[in-house]
């Protein structure tokens, strides 16, 4: 039964070319991402987890935010080499922004103090499981897509990101997915010995 799951796992990977066009309609994208947030799980059921669907001129909007953002003390080669990714990013058809709203954390600690310091790490996981879901299943749709975290950079940013698209201020950025269709396949993923990373313990 859980052979079609890890099919779809495999088949995700990151994929930097992709074109300012989307073969799945908005409407679509828009039911996959409210799915994949009403149904990971989060601790306590908090239900923590956000995320913001931008396409079109809005995502270039976004990436521009991020760029004036990212590029500040860069020069050379590094400058380049970044403004080439973000531009790419930005050229893409959308982005899904995740966050996790630090309200809701607060107040789940609030009431059950004796795991004040676990709760931000329940919430890294609750937001790590959104995304995966979110990626693997625009893969399944055949988009390309990729994670990336600047907007997690400084609050200057976020504060930008927030303002700008009316988001509210408890709400923290974990990562953003830059997607639209794939230009080119990815690339290929080599792998370290899966014996060296899971191990099987019996009584």
């Amino acid at each position: 039964m859980s052979a079609a799951y890890l099919a779809a796992i495999a088949v995700r990977r990151s994929n930097y070319a992709i074109t300012r066009k989307s073969s799945v309609p908005d409407a679509k994208l828009e039911a996959i991402l409210k799915a994949c947030v009403l149904h990971c799980p989060t601790s306590f059921n908090t239900q923590s987890s956000r995320a913001v669907l931008v396409v079109g001129d809005a995502n270039t909007k976004l990436w521009n935010i991020i760029s004036e953002s990212a590029l500040k003390g860069l020069e050379g080669d590094h400058k380049t080499s970044t403004q080439a990714k973000l531009t790419a990013f930005g050229g893409g058809y959308g982005s899904v922004m995740f966050f996790e709203d630090q309200a809701v954390i607060d107040a789940i600690a609030a009431k059950i103090p004796a795991y004040t310091k676990q709760f931000p790490v329940w919430s890294q996981n609750a937001t790590g499981m959104l995304q995966h879901a979110v990626w693997t299943s625009f893969t399944l749709e055949g988009l390309g897509a990729t994670l990336q975290h600047n907007g997690a950079y400084s609050d200057e940013l976020v504060s930008d990101i927030q303002k700008t698209f009316s988001l509210p201020s408890t709400w923290t950025s974990t990562a953003i997915m830059p997607f639209g269709d794939p230009a080119a396949p990815p690339a290929e993923k080599s792998f370290s010995p899966i014996e060296d990373r899971v191990k099987v313990v019996k009584a």
